[in-house]
């Protein structure tokens, strides 16, 4: 059975929109304002050293603002969160965001208040792949908070636990 190239890129997207993600936004600072994008494509990577990564397309506007040495926040979203989530999924104008909220206990790169769990890093190296870029990062603080539950991102839509099995 020959597979037409269109065909197989609508099959592949349909495996991978049965795969339950939890939803974290990446942050930064844009000319000295917060702006960032929503991935579910985080992913631990190393204890030693501690380093996770996330996949970025090399045509997004937040590509030329994640070179080695910039400093990222990664926050685990809460199921309360979703606005959030559909905000930094969209592409939108510098100042956009300056109205979310920031944990002020993280030092260096913004983290979205509230959220489940903090990362903050230094992204490292860039892998090309494809259309992508994977960017590898070295974790410099780790916190999580034990209140709300995660939010998820299943079959094209958001969805959230409701009892642990």
């Amino acid at each position: 059975m020959n597979t037409s190239p269109a065909e197989l890129s609508r099959n592949f997207k349909e495996v991978f929109s049965q795969l339950a993600s939890g939803v974290c936004v990446v942050t930064f600072w844009r000319d000295g304002r917060l702006h960032g994008f929503t991935a579910t494509s985080v992913t631990s990577v190393s204890m030693n050293p501690l380093r996770v990564l996330f996949c970025v397309a090399q045509t997004s506007e937040s590509y030329d603002y994640l070179k080695p040495g910039s400093v990222i926040g990664i926050s685990i979203l809460t199921a309360d969160q979703r606005t959030l989530s559909d905000r930094f999924a969209s592409k939108v104008a510098v100042g956009a965001y300056d109205d979310v909220r920031i944990a002020e206990n993280v030092q260096l790169a913004p983290v979205i208040e509230g959220a489940l769990g903090h990362l903050t890093a230094r992204v490292g190296e860039h892998i090309p792949s494809g259309d992508h870029m994977i960017m590898l990062c070295d974790v410099t603080s780790a916190q999580a908070s034990s209140d709300g539950i995660p939010l998820l991102y299943c079959r094209r839509t958001y969805h959230s636990l409701h009892h642990s099995l």
